[in-house]
């Protein structure tokens, strides 16, 4: 039988029965694969909100790359069929490796929850310690600048938070799918490869990524021994400050406090690309540069524990601010 015959074949079939697929796949997959972190109850009409709706609108996201996945495991599972029969007719010509690599290919999209949760294990080992806050201190007053600013904290912070979170998941699904279909390579593609490097790194990203809060807290346990950022702010000397007064610095303080933790949480993941942009061979980026990511996001973040050491080490901390 001619090979335009058989091709023309089975895509009508495909043209058929992949939109059903398609469509009955997603609900399979929502339930097998979730976001990590939400931003909570939506509600009203401010920033905060708008981008909480944000991410409850995208939560379904998920579902969607992984109906996309068993589309592309489908075509490439009837592709290595193909390929089979092309090699039992003219193996001089065809590799038995072509159709094996598109065989692993499609069952790995076909797995993709399993694979997913394989990177995730890589680098946690299943350990769900994730990076804790210890409170938030102070209570501004009146209607000046700063107390602007800290309402616009008080109202984005954990919106933003979930938001980064969800990016960071479907960013690591993505790289997964990405690496798979890399199998199909050759190694003539050099780090881009089935076994090149940069493919390797892929999927490690895509771990580190799945796994970006319990990466955060792993630094920093590892620069202050504990998961806990410190952020609850007090004054230890306060001299001539009335209550009220106090409040109102120590909610100001927790407000910065927080816009540097959001500026942490966007280095720290970027970080992670630019370390694979250097696996992948991109001379525009340097590990020095993805380090200096990892580690200043980690240092914004803990920046309660940051500030507790200069004090310590310069012999501040009985009159300056103390994170606990």
């Amino acid at each position: 039988m001619n090979n335009s015959l058989i091709y023309r074949k089975l895509f009508s079939f495909l043209a058929i029965f992949v939109p059903v697929q398609l469509v009955m796949s997603a609900p399979v997959f929502a339930q097998a694969v979730t976001p990590a972190t939400t931003a909570g109850t939506c509600g009203g009409t401010t920033i905060g909100a708008v981008i909480c709706n944000v991410v409850e609108g995208s939560q379904d996201s998920d579902a969607l790359l992984s109906a996309m996945s068993y589309l592309f495991g489908l075509i490439i599972g009837i592709w290595a069929i193909s390929k089979l029969y092309e090699h039992v007719q003219n193996p001089q010509q065809v590799s038995v490796w072509e159709p094996i690599k598109k065989a692993i290919v499609a069952g790995s999209l076909f797995a993709l929850p399993m694979v997913m949760e394989a990177a995730y294990n890589t680098l946690t080992a299943g350990d769900n310690n994730g990076t804790g806050y210890t409170g938030w201190s102070g209570t501004p007053t009146g209607g000046g600048l700063d107390a602007m600013v800290v309402g616009l904290m008080n109202d984005t912070f954990t919106p933003m938070a979930g938001l980064l979170m969800l990016f960071a998941y479907l960013a690591g699904m993505i790289l997964v799918i990405v690496g798979i279909m890399r199998l199909m390579k050759s190694a003539q593609d050099g780090p881009r490869g089935p076994g090149g490097f940069g493919t390797i790194m892929t999927f490690l990203i895509a771990g580190a990524l799945f796994s970006a809060d319990e990466m955060m807290a792993a630094f920093g346990s590892t620069l202050f021994g504990t998961f806990n950022s410190a952020t609850n702010a007090s004054l230890t000397f306060n001299a001539g400050l009335e209550a009220v007064e106090e409040e109102h610095v120590l909610s100001v303080i927790s407000a910065v406090l927080a816009f540097v933790m959001v500026l942490g949480w966007i280095s720290f993941i970027r970080g992670w690309f630019i370390i694979r942009n250097v696996a992948e061979g991109n001379q525009q980026a340097s590990l020095m540069a993805g380090m200096t990511h990892l580690f200043g996001g980690a240092l914004a973040i803990n920046l309660g524990g940051v500030l507790n050491a200069v004090q310590e080490t310069f012999g501040l901390s009985a009159i300056g601010v103390n994170f606990q």
